[in-house]
């Protein structure tokens, strides 16, 4: 007879709550001997009977590489994660739980295949595999044909399979205990965070609960047999209520801080109700007068005893400390700056100890998180170097500590930096990896534009120049300009056909004739100061051929602000066009390199 999953999932139901002993094999020659007593008591040996694991209400014990075992006190609040136990046999069905009477549980397991028979390990079974919710493997179980308990399982190459079940034996308390030679279990820094979180839920738990006496609640339904001719219908009928989030908070200490994931979770109504300010918080969307309802049926408990005045002054103290303290650490005070060159770090560098106001205002402003018009917020990623061993030290002394280090960049803050109304921050070229590349180049940043040079050279997603290249006058990078004007295609051939007046404007026209570019050209206002030391770097550059250089300088010669655009060329290089301020055309220069040469 073939059995339906129906079947089978409710022969594994069966064995709920019943003791069982088997024999469990998994990847590696594994063998493990296990005793179980649902829910909590468990008793694994090894192939030759020595204990490795034993776990009962209130203590569990693993053996340790010495063979002693190790000890822990379990409590309430832990966070266990265990990778290949054998309760991904022997609790198998937790993985689709039954409809209760609150509605339909998360269901791990979906879209069950149709049972087909097989054997494992000599004993018949019905094998079905599973989709599993946020997974892209599919999951497959064998379940006993005689107990409905599960004989295997795997995903990909990971597989359990269970021999000898043996269900409903009678089993000594001694054997889920140990008398033996033990240790306690030193708590890793590792595990601090469980710790933490151990200590936390302890101490929530204590909490007075502030339950609503009233939830919506769906009613659904699934019909499962019936007859059209005689009206027959057998309806199972089900409840689901909303899943929610209930938050409280006297209203006159102020709302805290919500954490992740709870962030996660969108907001939907928030009310006052007598001292206090409920928030509701659910993945559902919910009715207002639902919501409103919810509220209204808290049972409230007292507020705490102490006046919400020094409630409230007590958290701002704590949360300034606690601030403080992030700040401090951040600063870098005595850090070694050898311990964090060539490792990818953006090192932030103090090298004067005349105003500490100062410097910790520059670091901060450096590292403060710029808003950039979407839902992301930009920030420099720094690591500051506060010591008083660097005092004093030069861009060319740091270049030199650097050497062959992949340190690529380096930013320092001076005299010049805390002194200066902007405090500009000295950007340095310590790239050594490029051939013919001369590192030592300096720029200064403000504070506000540290995100953009530290996030795109720490990436490589723009070079040093770029950003060098993009100075004012004075030598500090304030950002790039924002456009005046955006050209298309046609417009570049309308304005090139405008003035054929040089050699260099003839070819430009021409060139402009067959060029296809699918993005719009920015136009920029340009001192004729920048663009004239720009085209003087290009000329100097090692196999450049430029075309148009005299003409270009005698057209921004005049001193007067021009518009300028770079049109880049499918071949390789650019021109760099000039237009006065009606956009009309006034020169042209065409940049190539040779092959094999790059500055």
């Amino acid at each position: 007879m073939v059995m339906s999953w129906a079947q089978i999932r409710g022969s594994n139901y069966s064995t709920i709550g019943r003791t069982i002993r088997a024999v469990v094999f998994g990847p590696g020659d594994s063998v493990q001997r296990v005793r179980h007593a649902p829910p909590s008591r468990w008793r694994i040996d090894d192939a030759d009977g020595n204990p490795v694991f034993i776990e009962n209400a209130t203590d569990t014990y693993r053996r340790a590489d010495d063979g002693v075992m190790l000890h822990t006190a379990k409590s309430p609040h832990d966070l266990v994660a265990r990778i290949g136990f054998p309760s991904t046999l022997l609790h198998a069905y937790e993985s689709w739980p039954p409809i209760t009477a609150g509605g339909f549980p998360s269901q791990r397991m979906v879209d069950p295949s149709e049972p087909q028979p097989v054997q494992v390990r000599g004993r018949d079974g019905w094998e079905v595999s599973f989709r599993e919710q946020h997974s892209t493997e599919r999951t497959t179980y064998v379940f006993d044909a005689q107990y409905g308990v599960a004989l295997s399982w795997q995903v990909g190459e990971y597989w359990m399979e269970l021999e000898d079940p043996v269900l409903d034996e009678n089993f000594d308390h001694e054997v889920f205990t140990w008398t033996g030679p033990s240790r306690e279990q030193k708590a890793e820094p590792s595990n601090q965070a469980q710790l933490d979180h151990e200590r936390k839920q302890q101490v929530i738990g204590e909490i007075p609960r502030a339950l609503p006496s009233w939830l919506p609640t769906v009613i659904g339904s699934h019909p499962q047999d019936g007859d059209p001719r005689t009206g027959a219908l057998d309806l199972t009928v089900y409840s689901q209520q909303t899943h929610l989030m209930l938050r409280r908070w006297v209203t006159a200490i102020g709302e805290p801080e919500l954490e992740w994931p709870s962030t996660l979770t969108p907001a939907r109504h928030r009310q006052v109700a007598g001292v206090w300010t409920y928030e509701i918080r659910s993945n559902d969307e919910l009715d207002a007068a639902d919501c409103t309802r919810i509220v209204e049926s808290i049972v409230p408990v007292d507020p705490p005893g102490r006046r919400p005045d020094e409630i409230a002054a007590e958290l701002d103290a704590e949360r300034a400390a606690a601030r403080e303290a992030e700040i401090l650490e951040t600063l870098g005070t005595g850090r070694i700056l050898d311990d964090h060159l060539g490792g990818g770090e953006s090192v932030f560098i103090r090298t004067d100890f005349t105003d500490d106001a100062a410097w910790r205002e520059v670091a901060l402003a450096a590292m403060a998180p710029v808003q950039s018009g979407g839902d992301t917020d930009f920030e420099a990623y720094l690591t500051c170097i506060d010591n008083p061993a660097y005092d004093g030290l030069t861009a060319e002394r740091l270049l030199e500590l650097i050497g062959d280090l992949p340190t690529s960049y380096a930013f320092l803050v001076d005299n010049v930096t805390v002194t200066h109304r902007e405090h500009p921050i000295v950007v340095l070229d310590s790239n050594t990896a490029v051939p013919d590349h001369l590192p030592g180049r300096t720029f200064r940043v403000i504070p506000a534009e540290m995100w953009n040079i530290e996030n795109n050279l720490s990436i490589a997603n723009m070079d040093f120049e770029t950003f060098a290249d993009g100075v004012d006058p004075d030598g500090i990078f304030r950002g790039f300009p924002e456009p005046v004007a955006h050209l298309t295609s046609a417009d570049l051939v309308q304005i090139a056909s405008s003035n054929t007046s040089t050699d260099a404007l003839v070819q430009f026209h021409e060139a402009m004739q067959e060029w296809e570019y699918p993005y719009a050209i920015d136009v920029y206002q340009r001192g004729v100061a920048q663009l004239q030391q720009n085209a003087e770097e290009l000329e100097a550059a090692p196999g450049a051929t430029l075309i148009g250089y005299e003409e270009f300088l005698d057209a921004i010669s005049t001193g007067d602000p021009v518009l300028s655009t770079v049109v880049p060329l499918e071949q390789g290089g650019w021109w760099t066009v000039v237009l006065d301020q009606d956009r009309r055309l006034l020169a042209a220069m065409l940049f190539s390199q040779v092959s094999g040469t790059h500055t």
